[in-house]
This record gives C-alpha cells, structure tokens and sequence, in this order.
C-alpha cells in the first residue's frame, strides 16, 4: 500500500525527484518514504480494532457479574488503548509529512539551481 493523502502526494513528488535528494539524506528519505507507505494500513488496521471494541462494549449488559465487570474493563481498555495508537499515528503522520516536505524542498532547489546552471553553462558556451 502506498501513502494517501497530502502525505501520499508529498511523497509521490519526492520520489519524481530523487536524482536531486541529498546524499547524504538518501537513507532517511527512503526510510520515511517506506514509513509513510506503510501508514495507512497501520491505521486502518487501529481503526478497525478499536472500532471492534467500541462495537463489543456497546453490546456489553451490565448484569453485575465479575465476568460482565472483567470483560468491560478488558473492552474499556482496548478502546482507550486504540484512541491513543489512532493520535499515535496521527502524530506520526505529520511528523513524515514535515520530514518528507522538506527534503522535497531541498530536491526541488537542487533540480532547480541545476537547471539553472545548465542554462547559464548554456549561454556563456554560446558567446
């Protein structure tokens, strides 16, 4: 699975533009690139378990048993658990989408001065 979202285009461009990543960035970028693909399924994955347990704790009785008791607190803490994993991800999310912005910059200043270079390399061979 390939990121989505503002992440997933971010990373889309970068990728276009890799002949122009710093070097000495090449190992992070790939491995944020590799994070940011990985994202999604992640989620989906949290979303889904944390979902299952909202569901299940919905359904739950309050009868008074310490079975019933055992199994809300169980069900409770699934839910919380999830949300935190959910803001986790989040979080990450964003985190990529800044790394990943940035070295798309600097990819993009690189393409451009080169172009830049080969233009005026260009004109000053021509007179």
């Amino acid at each position: 699975m390939t990121a989505v979202g503002e992440l997933g285009a971010v990373a889309k461009r970068l990728r276009r533009l890799e002949k122009w990543w710093r070097p000495s960035e090449v190992g992070g970028i790939q491995q944020c690139l590799e994070e940011a693909d990985a994202l999604p399924e992640r989620k989906a994955q949290a979303r889904e378990a944390h979902r299952a347990a909202q569901d299940e704790l919905a359904l739950l009785r309050p009868d008074g048993t310490p079975n019933t008791q055992s199994r809300w607190r169980e069900l409770q803490g699934t839910v919380t658990a999830q949300a935190k994993v959910l803001r986790e991800l989040d979080t990450e999310e964003s985190a990529l989408l800044t790394a990943l912005s940035v070295e798309l910059w600097h990819a993009r200043t690189r393409g451009w001065n080169e172009g830049v270079a080969r233009i005026n390399a260009t004109e000053a061979t021509q007179h």
